[in-house]
This record gives C-alpha cells, structure tokens and sequence, in this order.
C-alpha cells in the first residue's frame, strides 16, 4: 500500500493526465476519431514510463543506501534496465507522434534512428557501455553517446516543425500552430532538463502534447461529421427528389388518363372515382418531396391502393391483389411499398408470358422488427443484374437509402427468370418505436 501511494505522491499530475485521456478515448470510442490508436499506443509508452521512474523514486527513498556496494547486485541490473527502457521509450513516443500528426509515406525509414537507439541501448546493456554506466554505488553517469536519445527524439521533434510549416503553407493553420505548440513545449522541456531548471516534468509535456492533439482531433472529427451530416441531408433530399420525378411517370399517367378517357362513355361514377384516385396519386408523390417524417404503414398501404385502382383501369382482371396484413402499426418512409409494386407490375406481370398475375403484400410483426413482404408471380430477373439496373430503375436503390438513412431499415431481393419476385423489407422495432413517438 505504502508503494502505491507514493507512486500516486510523485506522479500525481501525470497519472491524472493519463487517465484523463483514457476517459476521453472511452468517451468518444464510438466516433473513434482518426488517429486514436496512435494516442492510445502513446498513453500505453507513457503509463510505462511513469510506472518505470515511480519505482525507481520509491526504491531510492526507501531502501537505497549510498555507501553500499551494489556491484553484482539485481538492483543493479534492474537500474541498467530502468534506464535503458526510459531512453527507449522517449524516442518512440516522439516517433509515434510524428505518425500521428503528419501523413509519413515511409514510416520505416523515419523508423531508422529509433532502431539504432534500441540496439545501442541492447549493447549497452550485455556489452560495452556506450551510453550510460552506474557506479558500485548506483550513482548514474554519462558516457560517449550518452546524448543519442535525446539526438533522435530531436530529430522527430524537428521532423514535426518541418510538417507544421507545410501545414501553415497549405493553410492548415489550426493543425500547423497546434503542432507549433507541442513542439515548443518539448523542447522547452529539454531546455529546463539540461539546465537543471526543471527536472522530471518530461512524461508530464508528453501527455499535455497528447490532450492538446487529441482535442484537436475531435474537433476535426466533429466538424468533419457536421459536413458529412449535412451532406448525407442533401443527399436524402436529392434522393426524394429523383423518387417523385421517377414516381410520376409520362407513361404512366399517359396510360391511366387513356383509361380515364375510355371509361368516360361507359361509366361516368368510374371515371369520377379514377379521377379522384388519380388526383390523390399525384398529390402524394408531390408531397413526398417536402414531407420529412415518416408515415405509418396504413397510410402508405392506402397510398398502394389507390396506385394499384389505377393500374387496374388498365390491366382489369389481368392483375389480381392479394392483401395479408397482419401487422399495421408501424412507420416506414413515404413511399416505400408503391415503387415496388410499381416494379412487380411494370417488370413482373406486365413482362410476364402470360401478360397477367398476382401482386401479394403482406405484413407481420416478428421478435425485432416489422416485416413487408410484396411478391408477384411475374417474370422474374437474374439477381446479378441489379447491380446494373442504373437510373431506369431508380425507384428501387432510392427505397433502399431512404430505409436505411431514415429508419435503419433494409431491402431485401430475391429472383428468378420466370419464377417471379420477392421484395422484403424490413424495420427494427427500436427505430421505428422512436420515430413513431416524435
């Protein structure tokens, strides 16, 4: 216990900046903005360097004693270790920062000056001592290349400046100063060391250079999802757009007001009931280019209805309906079962040998989401093809994006040449329950 606490005494301010940002990769672990696992590899070096010092404090203070010979000794060992893993590591997290803030095409080559140091550090450890020694007293001292961490870490540190001044070139400005920044405060870190100002605060600089950057790169993240956001919103809109112009069709209304025509010196309350049928047609496809809520199944049914009333004008007992809904309370977007019964109707029955068939569309409820089934005994199609079915069949991928973007809802299609086609749709419950309660 009394190891603990004096680890948390003589490290207080960069155990509490570690775990500082370990909640904020918690926190935002689900946006994980990129460059994250660079900061948590860093946090992981540094929670090894303030373990690797803490240990060595609380081992000087209580059991060091400094006339004792310590030649031989595993404390002394355990001390060329200590030293060899802080000069290791210092390097390394400046190397990994510079993978962090610049985009680094040879990320091996810069590895380069941080090997030789884990190598010299390895001679210096099971051979000839070429950066540091203890004495028998585990007093520490300097030797030939004794300056060699610090040499590459400032190799990074100005590997780092000459990225920040092509940021600012580019007119990066907030990542060039912010870059400009964590440099400074390292080096000035450096200066206080050598000067004897200021000792022991490196891993402290360190994990303030991690939370300045990470913070950056939230924002950048958060401002890159309000213009992804924003985009995917005119997307949604354009995609409602094509749908109402795909959706009112010249040869469709050409083909029900024909109809219409023809019905008007047989059968004047038909003609008066097709028009109306006709009006709401159009009213409802226009309407769904401002409407952004969405719709409940019974409304989107009665719309399919009152679509298929017209395409009956026209095909008459040629096209049989078939209704099983079992499931009606529900939302769904505007406009998501007609298109596909448009489809069965144009592309399944229509192209049919025969020139006739059934539309079926059912619903149901099951454990996780409300399902839609609309299936026809038509034509049919090799399932390959939709890949290339292009803006002729724009109605089918413009349902499947608005499901997904407005319910987390999905298409599924089956077929067959001559075995007709099975569209099913479904829609989690949790969405749909959401949306339905706003």
């Amino acid at each position: 216990m009394n190891i603990v606490q004096e680890i948390i005494n003589n490290n207080f301010i960069s155990i509490a900046m570690i775990i500082g940002i370990i909640i904020m990769i918690a926190e935002n672990r689900k946006e994980t903005p990129h460059g994250t696992e660079h900061i948590a590899v860093i946090v992981v070096l540094l929670s090894i360097i303030v373990a690797n010092t803490a240990m060595m404090d609380w081992y000087m203070k209580s059991s060091y004693e400094a006339h004792e010979n310590y030649d031989g000794d595993i404390i002394m060992k355990l001390m060329y270790l200590r030293s060899a893993i802080e000069h290791i590591l210092f390097p390394m997290i400046a190397y990994v920062l510079l993978l962090l803030v610049a985009p680094v095409k040879k990320k091996y080559i810069i590895f380069i000056p941080e090997a030789i140091v884990i190598l010299t550090e390895f001679i210096n450890l099971f051979g000839t001592r070429l950066i540091f020694h203890y004495d028998k007293h585990l007093v520490y001292h300097d030797d030939l290349f004794f300056l060699l961490p610090y040499f590459v870490g400032m190799l990074y540190l100005l590997l780092l400046i000459r990225y920040s001044i092509s940021f600012l070139k580019k007119k990066q400005m907030s990542r060039g100063f912010t870059v400009i920044f964590i440099v400074f405060l390292t080096l000035l870190e450096c200066y206080l060391e050598a000067a004897y100002i200021v000792v022991d605060l490196m891993d402290e600089i360190v994990a303030l250079d991690v939370i300045v950057y990470y913070f950056y790169l939230v924002a950048i993240y958060q401002s890159e999802m309000k213009i992804k956001l924003r985009t995917s919103e005119l997307e949604l809109e354009r995609s409602k757009r094509q749908l109402t112009i795909s959706q009112i069709q010249p040869h469709f209304m050409y083909n029900s007001l024909t109809s219409i025509i023809y019905l008007c010196d047989k059968d004047t309350q038909k003609t008066k009931n097709a028009l109306i049928d006709f009006s709401k047609f159009l009213r409802k496809n226009l309407e769904a280019m401002s409407r952004k809520n969405l719709v409940t199944i019974k409304e989107e049914l009665e719309h399919t209805k009152v679509y298929l009333s017209l395409e009956k004008l026209r095909f008459e007992d040629e096209l049989n309906i078939e209704l099983d809904i079992k499931d009606n309370d529900f939302m769904l977007p505007m406009l998501t079962i007609q298109p596909i019964v448009e489809n069965a109707v144009k592309h399944g029955i229509n192209r049919s040998e025969s020139g006739c068939g059934t539309v079926w569309i059912s619903t149901e409820e099951t454990e996780d989401s409300h399902k839609i089934v609309i299936k026809d005994d038509g034509a049919g199609f090799e399932i390959d093809s939709l890949k290339e079915l292009g803006e002729n069949h724009i109605g089918i991928s413009n349902v499947r994006k608005r499901l997904a973007d407005e319910c987390g809802g999905e298409l599924i299609i089956k077929s067959a040449p001559d075995e007709g086609t099975e569209c099913t749709i479904l829609i989690p419950k949790e969405l749909s329950n959401e949306d339905s309660g706003n």
